[in-house]
């Protein structure tokens, strides 16, 4: 598929990574989305103080009282799936159908967002597919078949 006339490509890149969270929280822990740009040079995208990632929402992480273990594990996963995709609901639509957006200078584009990437350590990856043990989230190999 082609884009229109004039349309721009903003591919977004996501990061979340578990993380404690002290101030005026009683030490709680959640889950922080951060969204940002993928045309962003990478050397600049990863300097801390560089702020090209923006908090797009705090991901919770709960506490159940079932007495399986599997079982809560698949609620918490479940959660952040549900969390996600009510987050990132705007996101896939312009992605989708573009969005009206201007830049610094006030012209106005056809703005698509693709996905680009979801930057995440080994257990958020299994998380986010869905696989758990000696499973990789990158491949369909089992375990077995590990090197």
């Amino acid at each position: 598929d082609q884009l229109p006339q004039g349309a721009t490509v903003l591919s977004t890149v996501l990061s979340s990574d578990q993380t404690n969270i002290i101030t005026m929280t009683g030490a709680r822990v959640a889950h922080p989305l951060l969204v940002g740009l993928a045309n962003i040079h990478m050397h600049t995208r990863m300097k801390l103080l560089s702020k090209v990632f923006m908090l797009t929402a705090l991901l919770p992480i709960s506490q159940y009282l079932h007495s399986n273990q599997q079982m809560q594990g698949m609620l918490k996963d479940r959660l952040i799936h549900e969390c996600l995709s009510i987050v990132l609901q705007p996101l896939m639509k312009a992605a989708e159908l573009r969005i009206m957006m201007s830049d610094p200078v006030g012209n106005i584009h056809h703005c698509f967002t693709p996905l680009a990437a979801y930057i995440v350590n080994t257990p958020e990856a299994c998380m986010l597919t869905c696989v758990h043990g000696k499973t990789s989230p990158f491949t369909l190999a089992s375990y077995l078949q590990f090197g």
